[in-house]
């Protein structure tokens, strides 16, 4: 459904691969009757790959974390870690977001039937007991931060339940998971909220750098449908990409969606439309967040951009191997 574990190049901040490993052992190594390695192992496989400034190009393709990526920039940008304390701020919020995102890694799993063990989401509240720890070091009970962070979980948890009865219905009103895919991401914008307002740059974050990261969710979740959406489908969920792709067959069997998604994804007929979907919310990003705020951005969303290039060409080739 989304919030899966993917991994971003030039990771120059705090949660590199080995700090991540042992602060999720460390917080889960205790006795109990969840085997807490393992729950560790399940929140670790996004950090297996992270990459140290100076990794290949290739590596930044991956877009699952930009919600770090983009704090760190920001960070840079509003000369937050010019400072020690600054730079311990910074790392605490970064491991903060990482917890939140684990809270909802568990939660969807259990969602989408990928795992049964309630014992496990009874543990991952170690998580959250953990980001609002590190995060009450540097913001008082009246901050603006406080009423971010608790609304943005709210909204998260809300979509992947939503999502869930959504996908697997017959009828949705058009485009609706587009608004859920804006809540489906608002928890991952917990970092990035922190360091604006850290920074003093509050109004900055309500008018651009927030709007932004919306349309960065909508984008890469939309990319993620059609790359999934034969998995999906095969799984019982009609996605964005899914719907887009058959409607409006919505009532027939599971095999005969199949079909028909199979079958428009090989003509390619409608598959432009939906690229430009994503497309649009990336070129939506750029404007709200104009050139000064935060120059590196420009970075990722030409990454965005190859990516956009990159499944329109994968599909390109399959219908022309398909048609010869």
């Amino acid at each position: 459904m989304g919030l899966r574990p993917a991994a971003a190049a030039g990771f120059a901040h705090p949660l590199g691969a080995g700090s991540l490993d042992t602060r999720l052992r460390r917080l889960f190594n205790s006795r109990g009757r969840v085997d807490r390695s393992r729950l560790a192992e399940r929140l670790l496989p996004a950090s297996s790959s992270l990459s140290t400034p100076g990794s290949s190009e290739s590596g930044v393709a991956e877009l699952g974390f930009y919600w770090l990526q983009i704090a760190e920039w920001l960070a840079d940008a509003f000369d937050l870690r010019s400072t020690e304390r600054g730079r311990e701020l910074f790392g605490d919020l970064c491991w903060a977001q990482y917890c939140v995102y684990g809270i909802f890694r568990v939660q969807d799993d259990l969602v989408d039937g990928e795992s049964t063990d309630a014992l496990v989401a009874v543990e991952a509240n170690r998580l959250s007991t953990e980001a609002a720890r590190c995060a009450a070091r540097w913001f008082d009970g009246g901050s603006l931060f406080w009423a971010i962070y608790q609304r943005t979980i709210d909204q998260t948890s809300r979509a992947i339940v939503a999502l869930h009865d959504l996908q697997r219905a017959a009828e949705r009103e058009p485009h609706a998971e587009l608004d859920l895919y804006v809540d489906l991401g608002a928890c991952l914008k917990i970092a990035a909220a922190g360091v604006a307002i850290a920074s003093g740059r509050e109004d900055d974050w309500r008018r651009r750098v927030s709007p932004a990261l919306d349309r960065l969710a909508v984008a890469g979740q939309v990319l993620d449908d059609l790359e999934d959406v034969e998995d999906d489908l095969a799984d019982g969920r009609i996605n964005y990409a899914a719907w887009w792709l058959c409607r409006p067959v919505f009532g027939a069997t599971r095999e005969a969606l199949q079909a028909v998604v199979a079958f428009n994804l090989a003509t390619g007929d409608r598959v432009p439309g939906l690229v430009e979907v994503a497309r649009r919310h990336v070129v939506e990003a750029a404007e709200i967040l104009g050139p000064s705020i935060c120059p590196a951005v420009s970075r990722y969303l030409e990454v965005y951009r190859r990516r956009i290039d990159r499944v329109e060409a994968s599909i390109e080739r399959g219908r022309l191997e398909l048609f010869g």
